[in-house]
């Protein structure tokens, strides 16, 4: 569960000292509550995938973690109040999302499919965005204006989408090399 926590800090603080910063150059200050690029959703939708309700707990804990090692400390104060409720918010919203579809009898959970079906979970991971950007919308509206709060969802929704789609390809990206490295050592041998 260590490695959930890891990836998690990993991918916010890319997210926080690489991609903030160039969409703040290119686009201003969208909004002070999501990124375009929010690179921690492919984390929690994975980490759901192959753990279940059992990624939840350490999903939380990075969400509390990466929020008081990147968020700028006005923004913390600001924010103090809704933090405990915000930071279970989007690993809850990818185990809905995975249940939502088992519901519907399609079941994307890592141990009831014999291969990964990357179509699911981005689906799994549309879904989860949206249910994410909406309650985090609800939970911090004492805090966004109400002329932001339409952006505030979209960024997060669109973000978190985004987000995932970069750490999934990655990830292929990854396994690739991993594969072609495996098969150049064992034609070595």
């Amino acid at each position: 569960m260590a490695i959930i926590v890891l990836a998690y800090i990993l991918c916010h603080g890319m997210t926080a000292w690489i991609v903030n910063p160039i969409e703040v150059y290119f686009l201003g200050d969208i909004t002070m509550f999501a990124s375009l690029v929010y690179l921690p959703h492919g984390v929690r939708v994975l980490s759901v995938w192959l753990y279940g309700w059992r990624a939840i707990l350490p999903l939380m804990l990075a969400a509390l973690l990466s929020e008081m090692l990147f968020t700028k400390t006005d923004v913390q104060e600001l924010t103090s109040h809704v933090l405990w409720i915000s930071a279970p918010v989007g690993g809850l919203a990818a185990l809905v999302s995975f249940e939502l579809l088992r519901f519907l009898g399609k079941s994307a959970y890592s141990g009831d499919n014999f291969s990964m079906n990357w179509r699911q979970l981005m689906l799994v991971g549309i879904l989860a965005s949206v249910l994410n950007s909406v309650t985090q919308t609800i939970i911090f509206a004492g805090v966004i204006s109400p002329d932001s709060q339409l952006a505030v969802v979209l960024t997060y929704a669109l973000g978190d989408m985004i987000g995932q789609a970069v750490t999934m390809v990655a990830l292929m990206l990854c396994f690739r090399m991993l594969r072609k490295g495996a098969r150049a050592r064992g034609r070595a041998r």
